[in-house]
């Protein structure tokens, strides 16, 4: 028996802005340094819409630049396009649900922190799959469902696809409660390189606590093709904490996956706070990653403090390569009145490939934002930022800016 359907009230939020600005940015290399001036427009539309049993969030963003250059070498007109969108139909108690989704972002071939855009390349990712489920008792859920995905990008890279099939079983044990057994297949190809097959089973549970919520699986997971195979131990364990004024997060995860996969089936999330770049890894890796995250507004009335730190190893099934990754960060919001804040926001990045105590390769950067708000419709602002690259590369780059805002947002964005 189906459980009884409940149709959520219509809901939806918007943010459609237009930025001018105008930036000079001071970068040094290892054997040269140069000045920019530059101005430029960007463009953010997006939308988090909920009418019954239709959702759709998305969010995208595009720049357009031109710099001048101290070297004399002309203008140079630079362009961005960066986002994600993802529709979901689902009603409470249906027998079928649908999911499409669309990302766009920057990513690069190889590992290594670059500070100059033109190292990484556009990579357009879509997906979309469908879900039948079934309900053998009132506490109980059966579910059935495939997802196929495709990304591509410009250059020479090879386009990939790829297809998963699962099923996941659920009980409602109590009121706060419920286990689950799940298990997939998935097949992913890219052009030019041989087909891989990834299989994972898992047992977990997942309830809800007075003053947060609480998960675990364990479970096992196996990946091959023609030159490898390889069985993994895969799992979770997540504590969330809530109040009134704080958010604690804290989450260990252990995967088998392709990173192929991974950037096919995720959307960006929490859309300006994460990495402007990812790196894009070839093959299978299993993941190892503890993070820890805390937003609070205790320590003031008019400020919030967001913290978060991320620890992850990942080791290449092919040929047994390990790295590790940190990562560290901290940003303050002040609300010097209700139409000024200032933002301010740092974070550290490092990789140690060799010893995990050696950091080989680290990104430091900086941000301190401030903005007044006009009208309704219109905010300016000037900011400074500053980033830096130390092992593999030795970059600096120091930039600041003026600019104007218009239009309107009303989408929440958090770390």
């Amino acid at each position: 028996m189906a459980p009884t359907s409940v149709l959520h009230a219509a809901e939806s939020s918007y943010t459609a802005t237009t930025t001018l600005f105008s930036d000079l940015t001071h970068s040094e290399y290892e054997s040269d340094s140069d000045t920019r001036a530059g101005a430029g427009i960007r463009g953010d539309i997006g939308a988090d819409l909920t009418s019954g049993a239709h959702s759709l969030v998305g969010r995208y963003g595009a720049t357009l630049e031109t710099e001048r250059s101290s070297r004399g070498r002309g203008d140079d007109d630079n362009f961005s396009l960066r986002g994600s969108s993802r529709y979901h139909y689902f009603q409470p108690g249906s027998r079928f649900d649908f999911n499409a989704g669309h990302s766009v972002r920057s990513v690069r071939n190889d590992t290594g922190f670059r500070l100059d855009d033109s190292s990484y390349d556009t990579q357009n990712s879509a997906s979309a799959g469908a879900g039948i489920n079934f309900y053998p008792g009132d506490v109980t859920t059966f579910r059935v469902a495939g997802q196929g995905s495709r990304t591509w990008q410009e250059g020479d890279t090879p386009d990939s696809e790829s297809v998963s099939v699962n099923a996941n079983l659920s009980r409602q044990v109590s009121e706060q409660t419920s286990v689950f057994l799940t298990g997939s297949r998935t097949w992913e190809e890219e052009e030019g390189a041989d087909e891989i097959i990834l299989d994972s089973a898992s047992v977990g549970l997942r309830s809800m606590l007075h003053n947060g919520s609480f998960s675990a699986s364990v479970g096992v997971s196996s990946a091959e093709n023609d030159n490898f195979e390889n069985e993994a131990v895969i799992g979770s364990l997540a504590r969330t904490w809530d109040t009134s004024l704080t958010n604690t997060r804290l989450k260990y995860d252990r995967t088998q996956s392709s990173n192929l996969l991974d950037l096919a089936f995720a959307p960006i999330p929490e859309l300006g706070i994460e990495d402007e770049f990812s790196v894009r890894y070839q093959g299978v890796t299993v993941r190892d990653q503890l993070s820890l995250s805390h937003r609070t507004r205790r320590i003031c009335d008019l400020c919030t403090v967001n913290l978060i730190g991320q620890l992850a190893k990942d080791e290449e099934v092919a040929n047994g390569d390990e790295t590790w990754e940190y990562l560290a960060g901290a940003g303050v919001r002040l609300a010097v009145t209700d139409v000024k804040s200032l933002s301010l926001d740092y974070r550290w990045q490092g990789d140690a490939l060799e010893e995990r105590s050696t950091i080989d390769d680290e990104r430091h950067s900086f941000a301190v934002t401030y903005r007044h708000q006009l009208t309704e419709l219109a905010t300016w602002g000037a900011s400074f930022d500053t980033a830096m690259t130390r092992g593999l590369s030795d970059e600096e780059r120091y930039r600041a800016r003026l600019f104007v805002t218009l239009g309107w947002d009303s989408m929440n964005q958090e770390w």
